[in-house]
């Protein structure tokens, strides 16, 4: 008897030790959550050739409730749209709904950039609909959409001697937000988005 109770102990601490170095594992590896963050839409300067400068960097931050992310628009032809998506939502979900074949295959001027595209988040649930193009070369979805710039013009973007643009934008709910470049070319074509993640 007392040495099944031993064995029992045992397992049940090896079992709560092994629980408990799995959490912090997990802790270390998500983001650090702070409270306000800056994202660079675009590479800096000097930037690299297309489509090697639609992207957001950093791609995920992580901040706090009613904190604020400021978007830096580097380059030209930028807009931002965001939406929210389910926590569970990761880059490949996204990535899988948008155009695939790179820029030889994904242009405006081949059928592939101009087709619709309907893009879900980890629970499948639609969160944009890019419609076809023309009439215009935005990502303008509204469903859902809690905030643009950038829709009607692109929003100036840097130069090697001069700042772009800056959009500040506060996170007043908790949840995973999907960001992505309104131009439709970077967009579908070269997949620049990016995620805030609000604690």
């Amino acid at each position: 008897m007392k040495k099944r109770l031993i064995l029992v102990t045992t397992v049940l601490a090896f079992s709560v030790a092994v629980l408990l170095a799995a959490q912090v594992t997990q802790d270390l590896t998500d983001n650090p959550a702070i409270q306000d963050a800056e994202v660079n839409f675009g590479s800096l300067h000097p930037q690299p050739a297309v489509p090697a400068n639609h992207v957001m960097l950093p791609d995920d931050v992580t901040i706090l409730k009613g904190g604020t992310v400021t978007f830096i628009m580097n380059g030209g032809a930028h807009g931002i749209a965001i939406y929210p998506v389910s926590k569970n939502t990761t880059r490949e979900d996204i990535a899988e709904d948008l155009c695939q074949g790179g820029p030889a295959v994904c242009s405006l001027g081949a059928g592939t950039g101009t087709a619709q595209y309907l893009v879900t988040d980890g629970n499948g649930d639609v969160v944009i609909d890019t419609g076809t193009n023309p009439p215009e070369n935005r990502v303008n979805y509204l469903p859902g959409q809690l905030f643009a710039a950038g829709a009607g013009i692109f929003l100036t973007g840097s130069t090697p001697t001069t700042a772009g643009t800056q959009v500040r934008y506060r996170f007043a709910e908790d949840g995973r937000f999907l960001v992505v470049c309104m131009n439709r070319s970077h967009y579908v074509n070269d997949w620049m988005f990016g995620f805030v993640n609000v604690r």
